[in-house]
């Protein structure tokens, strides 16, 4: 009997002294995983992608994420709570953990361990036995707090009515497409005499369909609908002119949120949500939901004067194809627009309310945007050149010529914008031209400018694989290796930090442009926290995130130009 106390009073100090043999390190191991395990007295399995626990007649799911770098745990509820409810936990109690809510598997409690703060054995052993106390509280709380219908509309939520006069936007659905390719016509209020269209193909891909083209999604994410790609997009100059393309699989590729605060931050798109269906009162006079999935929604916009000199004026249109991605108490609302002038704009812009309940916690929303460029029409559309250019910042060099500095990328690298010489990056067809050449200058090749409108410049300098944050633009080759932002420093770089030396030659293919569009949140009275964060009491309203691609040379004259009053 007392070598059994004894034995057990052993293993109980094992959990709770430190090992002073023991230093924290920043990743954790599977072996570091096991022999923490191992000490809580329960039974666990290593199955394909998660730690499965049994605790205290319950399981667990443990994953080692990022190579060791992180620890989620996640255990099941079997109540079905309103998300009210969720939100008044998340509100009162959580500060470590938080209750989500998913659309096919249901209530999950979670929790997250950074180890590149430091981990041990031991600190692995304690993360999981207080998430187990975590969800004993979590569930007493559920008991006194019940509720399984989502409470009635909160007040000052208004109740959406269709709006009067709505129909669909005026474009032609390839049949059997499933609406995800269309071709639009400008003006659309002239059908007969258009002047130019866009041809789009559009695609929203599951997380599971990303790591078959060989993205590096958690395998719990499998059915997670992540990508909101373009996969193609033409533009038509004319009536008589070809289909040119623009695009060849953009999409964003990452919503990452650091705060300033507490060390929290979350890789949104990569480990937490998903974009979600839509419903038609979401969209405006001239709308539609696209697809049997109904997560886009296209919506025909005005979008205000495209030019004016005195009486001579017209309004422009865009046709926008926008989703929403939910990530618990935030909504991030993605959208494109093709506009009748061929250019694109793409807009990012968080929505939701507050994940913490106070004015303390400043947090980046950082949109990073993948941006597959494939100029010209099909059969001459494989050699494009990239160039940086910018407005000389030297007086001495602004002089009589107006002349730019335009400078050719020839190898993979990263750039950073810069607010004097208005940085802009320059896809360009050299064997390509609709303006022919004139007296004392060549034909001019197609062109497309990204003009970006930063708020600001984030860096994220805190952890080791935030290095995808230092730089603005980063110019890979179509068939680079990476698919994913988050990992791009880890192609750009070396494991101590110096430029890759085997950065592939551009070699006038086709490009990638990344590019990251951020936004700082400062928590105030408006975000409706003062009573608590939850939808009862109010969300942050929409403030976005927007850059373009601007055409160059594919018109001889203004866009849909009436020169006539």
């Amino acid at each position: 009997m007392r070598i059994r106390l004894m034995t057990s009073l052993f293993l109980l100090l094992g959990l709770v002294l430190p090992i002073r043999a023991q230093e924290p390190i920043e990743t954790a191991s599977n072996g570091m995983i096991t022999d923490a395990l191992e000490r809580l007295n329960g039974r666990f399995s290593l199955e394909e992608d998660h730690y499965a626990i049994q605790l205290k007649n319950r399981t667990y799911r443990l994953y080692r994420l990022d190579a060791g770098k992180r620890l989620l745990i996640k255990a099941g509820i079997k109540s079905q709570p309103s998300l009210a409810v969720l939100n008044r936990y998340n509100e009162k109690i959580a500060v470590t953990t938080r209750a989500v809510r998913y659309e096919k598997t249901g209530v999950f409690l979670e929790a997250g361990l950074d180890c590149q703060l430091g981990v041990t054995q031991t600190s692995i052993a304690k993360f999981v036995t207080r998430f187990t106390d975590d969800v004993v509280k979590f569930e007493a709380f559920l008991a006194k707090n019940p509720g399984v219908e989502d409470v009635a509309q909160p007040v000052g939520d208004p109740k959406v009515a269709p709006v009067i006069g709505k129909r669909k936007v005026p474009f032609a659905v390839t049949p059997g497409s499933d609406d995800k390719e269309f071709v639009i016509t400008f003006p659309t209020a002239d059908p007969q005499n258009w002047e130019t269209a866009w041809k789009v193909v559009w695609d929203m891909e599951t997380a599971k369909h990303a790591n078959d083209q060989g993205f590096k999604f958690p395998k719990g994410r499998g059915n997670a609908s992540v990508l909101f790609k373009i996969k193609k997009a033409y533009f038509k100059p004319g009536q008589k002119a070809e289909w040119i393309q623009v695009l060849d699989d953009a999409h964003p590729s990452e919503f990452y949120v650091p705060y300033y605060f507490r060390g929290t931050r979350f890789y949104d798109l990569r480990s937490v949500g998903g974009y979600v269906p839509l419903s038609a009162k979401e969209g405006g006079a001239v709308s539609q939901v696209l697809s049997k999935s109904r997560r886009v929604i296209a919506e025909l916009r005005d979008t205000g004067p495209a030019y004016k000199h005195g009486s001579i004026t017209r309004r422009g249109e865009e046709l926008t194809l926008f989703a929403n991605f939910g990530a618990a108490n935030y909504t991030y609302m993605i959208e494109y627009g093709f506009k009748d002038d061929g250019g694109i704009v793409f807009r990012h812009s968080p929505t939701g309310y507050n994940f913490f309940s106070h004015f303390d916690a400043t947090h980046m929303h950082g949109s990073f945007w993948r941006i597959g460029m494939k100029l010209g029409p099909d059969g001459n559309n494989d050699t494009n050149q990239v160039f940086i250019t910018g407005l000389p910042t030297n007086p001495r060099d602004q002089g009589d010529g107006g002349k730019l500095d335009i400078k050719e990328v020839t190898t993979e690298s990263f750039h950073d914008w810069n607010p004097a010489a208005f940085t802009r990056i320059r896809v360009t067809n050299p064997n390509y031209s609709i303006v022919p050449e004139g007296k004392g200058r060549p034909a001019l090749p197609i062109s497309y400018d990204l003009v970006t409108t930063p708020q600001g410049l984030a860096r994220h300098k805190r952890f080791k694989d935030e290095k995808f944050t230092h730089h603005d633009f980063w110019i890979t080759r179509q068939d680079c290796p990476e698919k994913m932002y988050v990992y791009l420093g880890n192609h750009f770089f070396t494991p101590d930090g110096n430029v890759n030396p085997n950065l592939a030659k551009l070699d006038k293919k086709n490009a990638v442009i990344w590019h990251s569009s951020s936004a700082l949140h400062v928590p105030r009275a408006e975000d409706g926290i003062l009573k608590g964060n939850s939808t009862a009491n109010g969300q942050a309203t929409i403030y976005w995130t927007t850059f373009e691609l601007r055409p160059r040379n594919l018109f001889l004259r203004t866009p849909i130009y009436r020169a006539s009053p």
